[in-house]
C-alpha cells in the first residue's frame, strides 16, 4: 500500500506525471472521481454535498444547511479511498486527500505549482481560450478551491506544510517530475511495514463505521468516537448519550453498527449526558 498523492490544479501535468509514475512504478491511478463514484456505497450521495460539484458550484458557507453532513460526506470519501488504498499501490489524483491517510505515514504529498503567467498560457492553449478568459477561469478555480478546503478541512490547500514535494512544471519537465518522484517513493521512509497495512486497515474500518452511523438517523445526533482493531474485525465505540438514554443509544448502535460486513465484535461505553 505505497501511495502518492497529486493535488492537482488547473494544470493538466498533474493527471500526465500520475500517469507516468503508474507506468514506472507499477502504481494504479485513481481520481476523485473514481473515489467519489465508490463513495456512493456508503452513502456519499445522501450528504447532498456530491449534488453541488466540487468545482462546478461554490461550497456551502459555515451557516449553510448541509454544513453539518460534512463529516458524513468526508467518513464516506475516505472509507472508498481506503479501499483503493488497500486495494494495492496507487496514485491519488484529487483535492487534499491526503489529509483523510491521518496516522498512516507511507504519503508521499505532492503538489504542482506554476506562476500565474505559465498557469494562463497553458491553460490558453489546452482548452482555446483567451488570455482573459483563462486568467478568470484560473481565478475562479482557486477562490472555489480555497473555500471548499476550508470548509471540508478547515485549511488553506496552498499551505506548503501540506506537502513533501512542490514542483514547478515551468522549469521542470514532466520526464524529470517524474523521475524524482519515483525516486523518493522508491525510499526506504516511504515503504510501508505490517504496522502500516495494519493501521490502514484500521483507518477504513472507523471511516466505515462512522459513514455508516451518520447515514442512520437513529445514530447521527450522537457524540461518539470510534477506534478499530480490523485485525480481530472489532469496532470500540464511547461518547455521551446525548439526546436519548444509555439503553437506547447503545442499542441503536449495536443495531447500525452490527450490519457491516466482517464485523465481529462491538464494545459501547457511553456516559449520559451531565447538561441534559
Amino acid at each position: 500500500m505505497a501511495l502518492i498523492t497529486i493535488a492537482r490544479g488547473t494544470l493538466s501535468a498533474a493527471t500526465e506525471l500520475a500517469g507516468r509514475l503508474a507506468s514506472t512504478l507499477g502504481y494504479r491511478v485513481v481520481s476523485r472521481e473514481d473515489v467519489y463514484e465508490a463513495a456512493k456505497a456508503y452513502g456519499i450521495k445522501q450528504t447532498g454535498l456530491g449534488d453541488l460539484g466540487f468545482l462546478d458550484q461554490r461550497p456551502p458557507s459555515l451557516w449553510y444547511p448541509f454544513y453539518d453532513k460534512r463529516r458524513w460526506y468526508l467518513a464516506c470519501f475516505q472509507a472508498a479511498l481506503m479501499d483503493a488504498a488497500l486495494s494495492g499501490d496507487l496514485v491519488y489524483v484529487g483535492h487534499l486527500g491526503q489529509l483523510l491517510f491521518s496516522t498512516y505515514r507511507r504519503v508521499l504529498r505532492v503538489r504542482l505549482a506554476a506562476p500565474d503567467r505559465y498557469r494562463v498560457e497553458a491553460l490558453a492553449r489546452e482548452r482555446g481560450m483567451t488570455e482573459a478568459q483563462a486568467q478568470s477561469y484560473i481565478r475562479d478555480m482557486d477562490e472555489r478551491r480555497l473555500r471548499w478546503s476550508q470548509f471540508l478541512y478547515g485549511l488553506d490547500w496552498r499551505d506548503p506544510e501540506l506537502y513533501d514535494l512542490v514542483l514547478n512544471p515551468e522549469r521542470l519537465r514532466v520526464e524529470t517530475m517524474t523521475e524524482a518522484v519515483a525516486r523518493i517513493a522508491r525510499s526506504a521512509e516511504l515503504q510501508p511495514t505490517s504496522l502500516d497495512r495494519e493501521r490502514l486497515r484500521n483507518l477504513r474500518l472507523v471511516a466505515v463505521g462512522r459513514a455508516a452511523l451518520l447515514r442512520s438517523a437513529r445514530t447521527r445526533l450522537l457524540d461518539v468516537t470510534l477506534e478499530a482493531d480490523a485485525t480481530r474485525g472489532r469496532l470500540r465505540v464511547y461518547g455521551v448519550a446525548s439526546s436519548m438514554s444509555i439503553e437506547t443509544g447503545e442499542r441503536d448502535l449495536r443495531s447500525v453498527l452490527a450490519r457491516i460486513p466482517d464485523l465481529n465484535g462491538i464494545d459501547v461505553m457511553l456516559e449520559e449526558d451531565p447538561f441534559r
